[in-house]
């Protein structure tokens, strides 16, 4: 069976990795890798050396990112889809999640009848316009493996049929399962920079749910107040959204003010480390929400871009600006809340997500016709219209 994974940023490159790596155990299925955002193709098979078959990208990598070039980069990568469904023709389609791109990605696969396993429907960020994509693509995917049992229900709210869903876990969990935390020494020589505690890892990526204008301002408020509470902040990229560039700017100035920081594009293979080893997440990254709990980490989760989303008791909410993010550190760096945050169950999973996923993929899939599953009857309103008031009959005088 040839299997198509699109994968457009980092966002969604290490949470498949764990699927990508259980496809290639599979000795029945040929994986095809499908890029064209963050990556080029020959960048992308480097990383992902010995667990596919091909990568083809469907277009150009996407440099600076704002409303304009998404506009243009959209329908270039619908383009190159269509050619890809032709060309490079797989029996199944997996995509993760709810980036942009993935609007443009998606339909020429359902217009072509290929079936689409979707993961990590059916949760909430109502913070980010991935709230809308993630729910459009629930209606175009065939199958949907997600990550909890309330974003299950929320599927099956959207009228998907029950044996369309599968609560499978976050396939992300699956990189931790067999992490341990690295001491300073190790970390050191896996970071290249000394380490001062507490050691933040901190992401920040703009809110676009409600406006980018003040994405970097907010950023560097973020990153100052962690500054202030910690002794090291390891900083990554934000996502390629509108906005992007603002939050890079102010990375790069505290950077070059404070030799604390460490700016970095991504830390790919050493992230499961640094995170099982760090002793705070801060910003507003589905890292600190989702996978923090799995090694026992606290989290502060900063402004409205996660807000919705199912968490465990290790995330602490906080509003944007300085201050409050400062007290927001103050409290889940305190010793009850960090012993707190080390015994959390994870309830995105238990890190074999991967297996169960895969079973989905290569299973039989459901009619590609689909069923809309009315939960209760329809409520039938009565249509109000304004009428001019009927005139008054004279009866005359009563008896």
């Amino acid at each position: 069976m040839r299997v198509g994974v699109f994968v457009g940023t980092r966002a969604d490159l290490g949470p498949l990795q764990p699927v990508l790596a259980e496809l290639a155990s599979r000795p029945e299925v040929e994986t095809v890798v499908l890029t064209g955002l963050a990556f080029d193709a020959d960048d992308l098979a480097r990383r992902l050396e010995g667990s596919v078959s091909s990568v083809i990208a469907l277009a150009s990598p996407l440099g600076e990112v704002d409303l304009s070039t998404q506009l243009r980069h959209g329908p270039a990568m619908s383009a190159g889809a269509g050619r890809a469904v032709v060309e490079h023709p797989v029996e199944r389609l997996v995509v993760l999640g709810d980036r942009w791109e993935l609007l443009y990605v998606v339909p020429p696969y359902v217009l072509a009848g290929v079936p689409v396993v979707h993961l990590h429907g059916g949760e909430v960020t109502s913070g980010a316009i991935d709230e809308r994509v993630r729910h459009a693509v629930t209606k175009l995917a065939d199958v949907h493996c997600v990550a909890s049992q309330d974003a299950a229900d929320r599927v099956a709210q959207m009228g998907e049929e029950p044996e369309r869903i599968h609560v499978t876990g976050a396939p992300g969990l699956d990189r931790l399962a067999a992490q341990g935390r690295l001491d300073d020494t190790e970390l050191e020589a896996l970071l290249g920079v000394p380490v001062r505690r507490p050691l933040a890892l901190f992401t920040y990526h703009p809110p676009t749910a409600s406006g980018t204008r003040d994405s970097g301002r907010w950023a560097e408020a973020a990153l100052r107040a962690t500054l202030e509470v910690c002794g090291t902040v390891v900083a990554t990229h934000p996502g390629m959204d509108a906005g992007r560039n603002e939050v890079l700017a102010a990375l790069t100035r505290v950077e070059q003010e404070d030799d604390r920081v460490l700016v970095v594009e991504a830390l790919g293979p050493r992230y499961p480390a640094v995170l099982a080893s760090c002793d705070v997440v801060v910003g507003n990254s589905s890292s600190g929400v989702i996978e923090a709990a799995s090694v026992g980490v606290p989290a502060v989760d900063v402004g409205l871009r996660q807000h919705g989303r199912l968490r465990a008791d290790n995330v602490w909410s906080s509003d944007e600006g300085e201050a409050a993010v400062g007290d927001a550190l103050r409290h889940v760096l305190a010793e009850d809340f960090r012993l707190r945050a080390a015994r959390v169950v994870n309830p995105y999973g238990d890190g074999t997500a991967a297996r169960r996923i895969v079973d989905v993929v290569l299973a039989d899939p459901p009619q590609h016709a689909k069923h809309f599953v009315d939960r209760q009857p329809a409520l039938r309103l009565r249509r109000r219209t304004r009428t001019a008031p009927r005139p008054r009959r004279d009866r005359g005088p009563r008896a």
